[in-house]
């Protein structure tokens, strides 16, 4: 019995010990792994680790915000037309054919723009509107160059290198390219009218200038004039419109027009307009007219055969080389409009042209004005 008790009050003796030694081994290992850098030790077993993770956490994030505070994200902004376009935080800029897109000429102080227009037109596949601007781009480069000698942007290769290549990739085409991209033009500023449009002919060799009011029908939808061709000549007439407000006579109001629309059936009234038409034409063979008898050719064009004259009660009278026509319409509701239209023919042969400007009688003051740049700027090259 005396044996058996010393036996278990030595066994309990070793364990109380065994407990102390491995206490201080423990509390060694921790003091050695705080004051020992080589020691590596779990951070999930350090009891700080939850608050200093989250104050580097906060630490990271607003180091996240000062770094982007003065950087700002992708701009989208807006043409002298309306369209949109994106400039990133490094200053490139990309050109957006979405549905608030339309058809235009470039504008000369805007031409680094219509450069990156071309580039998506060309990323689109619409090869034709790739040439139609591409010849603008470089008319506005060619008229800048006229003022500044060296002018030599760094847009101006990449938009010759696509114009090229688009050109020759429309070759197999069916439509004609010149019909699809000529005349093409560009927006300048000056001082009488504010803003005009200088437009070239490449097939037909002509430039001329006036008001951008008069808007070009190439620019809506496929609005190309008239082209035709037979066996002696090769034609082509393009238009420029400028819708005017509504008029109604003395003593009528809008009233009475709409009254008059219903009972008749239609359903608006056409505008009135100013309208210019340039046409030229090319001879095949020999020459067909003299600078005396050529309006008598686009008189054919226009189906102004002598019946329809005396209809219109059209009358024309010649005056320094160029024609004064006038003549009276019935709008859609029954009033008469007197109308006029300044001429101009000439034939060079092969090549002649003819330019006309009609609008109604009481929009004169603003005719003569128009005319009177369309006729001095008028040039053709030989």
């Amino acid at each position: 019995m005396i044996g058996e008790k010393y036996s278990l009050l030595f066994s309990l003796f070793v364990l109380t010990l065994g407990s102390l030694i491995l206490l201080l081994l423990g509390s060694g290992l921790s003091l050695e792994a705080q004051t020992n850098p080589n020691v590596i030790v779990d951070p999930l077993l350090q009891k700080p680790w939850i608050p200093d993770a989250e104050e580097e956490e906060s630490r990271s994030f607003h180091r996240f915000l000062s770094e982007h505070k003065n950087k700002q994200s992708t701009v989208k902004k807006k043409d002298s037309f309306g369209r949109n376009y994106l400039v990133s935080p490094a200053g490139l800029m990309r050109f957006l054919i979405d549905d608030e897109y339309i058809k235009e000429f470039p504008v000369i102080r805007d031409a680094d723009i219509a450069a990156k227009e071309l580039e998506a037109l060309y990323e689109v596949r619409k090869e034709k509107d790739v040439v139609f601007l591409g010849k603008g781009i470089h008319l506005c480069y060619r008229l800048q160059r006229e003022k500044e000698p060296g002018f030599f942007p760094n847009w101006l290769v990449r938009s010759n290198e696509i114009t090229n290549r688009a050109a020759n990739e429309w070759s197999d085409q069916s439509i004609p390219l010149d019909l699809v991209s000529d005349p093409y033009g560009c927006y300048v500023e000056s001082a009488k009218p504010k803003d005009q449009l200088v437009l070239e002919s490449e097939s037909f060799r002509y430039r001329i200038r006036f008001s951008s009011k008069l808007r070009y029908e190439g620019l809506f939808g496929n609005r190309l004039g008239i082209y035709g061709e037979n066996r002696d000549s090769i034609y082509r007439i393009v238009r420029f419109v400028q819708f005017l407000s509504n008029y109604l006579p003395e003593g009528q109001t809008e009233w009475d027009e709409a009254l008059t629309l219903q009972t008749s059936g239609k359903k608006k009234k056409n505008l009135p307009k100013i309208i210019l038409s340039i046409g030229s034409s090319f001879d095949k063979s020999r020459p067909l007219w003299d600078n005396k008898n050529y309006f008598r050719f686009w008189d054919s064009l226009r189906s102004l055969s002598p019946t329809l004259i005396r209809k219109l009660g059209f009358k024309r009278t010649e005056s320094k080389s160029e024609y004064l026509s006038e003549w009276t319409e019935v709008d859609e509701i029954g009033n008469s409009v007197a109308m006029e239209m300044k001429e101009y023919y000439l034939y060079n042969a092969p090549r002649g042209y003819f330019l006309s400007l009609s609008y109604p009688k009481r929009e004169k003051e603003t005719a003569e004005l128009y005319w009177q740049t369309i006729r001095s700027s008028f040039e053709v090259k030989e």
